[in-house]
């Protein structure tokens, strides 16, 4: 049995001194320990990414399971929900199987997966399927509808693909929302929470870049629909005023909005009315990023710094310490899973951190992508442990392969 003491974010209690007794699960959380105990700076649950790009299979290049899951673990994420856009795409059970496999015997942390439409099998590590603006061109009402059978989520990237067809051909990163204009999310948004309610199905507005879109949802929510947001860390930092200074990073799908929109956005996040924090962590080789606009990739990368990024934020006041909520546990009671929370019967995913201020360099990164926007933060994270294990100790301890199906 492993115990740690320290400052510990509990649910519904929030930050509190206490001990952790734990194995594979936590067994106690205590005032004091019954035995000897380890003293430590600040414990975290393990976070839980409902939206990641772990890229592999075609496109190692830009990222594989062994990189970017060991970003993950350096940055306190034990649970990943890969996406299905690969190459070649997820949407049939032979490129499903051969994902498994490589996840399965590259990964450091746990994962699951989501399908591509129109596939949808009933498999336990499938979370759902990802529906991409060029799916939203098609009839949905079956997909919806098997989704609601299965029990399945419908995650969506809520813009309207006619829209987008029609909208500005930018020349250049800091007009790239000019393509993305916010009428396409709000179209969609609409049209996939009423699919939801006809057809009785799960479904998550994916990296929501709109006040608009939380209300919806939350009106969705009051109709007894089961909708849900959320968002991401460039979508509630970022603006389109910032892109200068972020350079091909400013390139991501949807776009940054202008700053009142995303102040807005992040003000409901203090409110509580977003459900969950994600990345879109999406990595692409350095060269890629370097291209010009037309054929650059859209995409930031996220995984190697979140502990250490969440606890500078909301010491400088600018998240709220429920962010860790939205990105431990209620990812996982959405996924069913028992993680993301420091109480007995959980499954023991722990962060630990100690304060320490330090400039992020490229060699501190795990991910291929070697890129963040951040570049001085306030926390370390010490130790990562995974199902009771000591996963990470200031590199990994454990070997490729060990994350699992979770």
């Amino acid at each position: 049995m492993t115990c740690l003491c320290g400052l510990a974010y509990l649910p519904s209690l929030g930050f509190e001194e206490v001990c952790v007794e734990f194995e594979f699960t936590i067994l106690r959380v205590s005032r004091t320990a019954d035995g000897p105990c380890t003293s430590v700076g600040v414990i975290l649950p393990g976070f839980v990414d409902l939206h990641v790009h772990m890229r592999g299979l075609g496109q190692r290049h830009k990222g594989e399971w062994r990189t970017e899951s060991l970003a993950a673990l350096h940055g306190g994420v034990t649970v990943v929900v890969d996406m299905p856009n690969n190459v070649p795409r997820v949407d049939n059970p032979e490129v499903l199987r051969r994902k498994l496999e490589e996840a399965d015997r590259e990964s450091y942390v746990d994962f699951m997966l989501y399908t591509a439409y129109p596939f949808l099998p009933d498999e336990s590590y499938v979370a759902g399927m990802k529906l991409f603006p060029s799916d939203l061109m098609n009839d949905l009402n079956e997909v919806f509808s098997r989704a609601s059978k299965l029990g399945k989520v419908v995650v969506v990237h809520a813009e309207d693909p006619l829209i987008l067809e029609e909208a500005e051909k930018p020349k250049r990163v800091e007009d790239h929302w000019r393509a993305h204009p916010e009428l396409a999310e709000e179209v969609a948004v609409r049209r996939v929470l009423w699919l939801a309610e006809r057809h009785g199905t799960k479904v998550r507005i994916a990296h929501s870049t709109l006040p608009t879109t939380l209300r919806l949802v939350q009106e969705a929510k009051v109709r007894g629909v089961n909708a849900s947001a959320e968002v991401t860390p460039h979508h509630i930092l970022y603006g389109i005023e910032d892109s200068p200074a972020l350079g091909p990073l400013a390139k991501v799908n949807p776009p940054l909005r202008s700053k009142p929109v995303m102040e807005e956005l992040r003000r409901m996040v203090h409110a509580g009315m977003v459900d969950f924090l994600a990345t879109d962590h999406a990595p692409h080789s350095p060269e890629e990023k370097s291209k010009p606009y037309e054929e650059m990739p859209p995409g930031i990368p996220w995984l190697d710094l979140m502990a250490p990024l969440l606890m500078t934020l909301m010491g400088e006041g600018v998240l709220p310490a429920e962010v860790i909520d939205m990105y431990s546990s209620r990812p996982a009671v959405h996924l069913g899973l028992r993680r993301g929370r420091i109480a007995p019967g959980s499954l023991a995913d722990l962060i630990v951190l100690r304060k320490e201020p330090w400039k992020v360099r490229e060699d501190d990164l795990y991910t291929k992508a070697r890129s963040t926007p951040f570049r001085e933060l306030d926390w370390v994270v010490e130790r990562v442990y995974l199902r009771g294990e000591l996963a990470y100790d200031g590199g990994p301890v454990v070997g490729e392969g060990f994350g699992s199906p979770a």
